[in-house]
């Protein structure tokens, strides 16, 4: 739509303009409508090239990630550790639009931005350490966001647990894959629960978050009860898996025009109780798509990262932006 309007808006210009023969000079002979399917054909082929432009850039940025080669090298100084089920790479560089209503084409062009979903997300954190990753181990490049470490098919495990021990900071994107439960499982027994973040994220597609998050809820506990007595060796003979809550509603569903990429963050109490903080657009009032997002940073986001500096025993500010791509 967005592009869409931006055409038929210059189209009105354009007809005016030359009713009021203020810009073009008629030549005899010489049609109108060529003159505007000439200027319209310019303008697609400017917009192609924007398109284009900006998926080059986000490709471009592919070659400049860093590959950690050792697990020694990821040590040497202090790391956020990004673990998301692989699927999620989808979502993770999708490139965010400019506007609430317009999510086509217009949008992204107005909005001029290559950053992805994850790069997002790593700017927001980066002041607790570098962002590091897995790599997914069949891709031809690394995506764009965090620093890659590419570990075996058959042997990774040991070389996750390891990371979770050490990283700073532990962020985990919300999935139902076995590896991705076997790292919540992990995280539960090795981590401080101030230190651990669950990202949701949804997507451009219009999936149900809330059912994808529900087979999330189901899942996890089944997993935490399969290992609850390896839990409980760390924890105590007491201690019960935490049962993560629905999610809950828009303030205002009806003034609902788009949804970040990023819906909401889980974070967990002492006692591993969870909580989550929605993000959400209608809780929040601007006139543009940018001055929503500021305010659900001041609002939503700022109140985290305040929190978790305060947890983690960090005084330094690092830049704090909200890292939602809306669909």
């Amino acid at each position: 739509m967005g592009l869409a309007g931006s055409l038929c808006g210059g189209l009105f210009v354009i007809l005016a303009a030359n009713r009021l023969n203020t810009v073009f000079v008629p030549v005899p002979g010489e049609p109108v409508l060529r003159n505007v399917l000439v200027v319209l054909g310019i303008g697609l082929c400017g917009a192609v090239s924007l398109t284009v432009g900006m998926r080059m850039r986000r490709q471009g940025r592919r070659h400049h990630v860093r590959v950690v080669r050792t697990l020694d090298e990821a040590r040497s100084e202090p790391y956020v550790l990004y673990l998301r089920p692989f699927a999620e790479d989808v979502t993770g560089t999708a490139m965010r639009h400019a506007f609430s209503r317009w999510t086509g084409t217009g949008g992204a062009l107005v909005n001029g931005s290559s950053l992805t979903l994850e790069e997002g997300v790593c700017r927001t954190f980066r002041g607790f350490g570098r962002p590091l990753a897995v790599g997914e181990p069949d891709e031809a490049l690394p995506l764009p966001g965090s620093r890659r470490l590419y570990l075996p098919l058959g042997d990774w495990q040991p070389t996750v647990t390891s990371l979770i021990t050490d990283a700073r900071l532990v962020l985990l994107v919300a999935g139902t894959s076995a590896g991705t439960l076997w790292e919540l499982t992990e995280v539960m027994r090795l981590r401080r629960p101030e230190s651990v973040l669950v990202l949701l994220y949804g997507d451009r597609e219009g999936t149900d978050l809330r059912q994808e998050y529900d087979h999330f809820r189901l899942a996890a506990e089944y997993e935490l009860i399969e290992r609850q007595e390896e839990l409980r060796e760390v924890h105590g003979p007491d201690w019960q898996p935490p049962a993560f809550p629905p999610l809950p509603g828009f303030q205002h569903p009806d003034r609902l025009k788009w949804v970040p990429l990023m819906q909401a963050v889980i974070r967990f109490r002492a006692d591993w109780t969870p909580e989550i903080v929605l993000i959400d657009p209608t809780a929040v009032s601007a006139w543009t798509h940018e001055g929503r997002l500021r305010k659900m940073t001041r609002g939503q986001l700022v109140p985290l990262l305040a929190r978790l500096r305060e947890d983690l025993g960090d005084t330094g500010r690092g830049r704090t932006t909200l890292p939602s791509h809306g669909r």
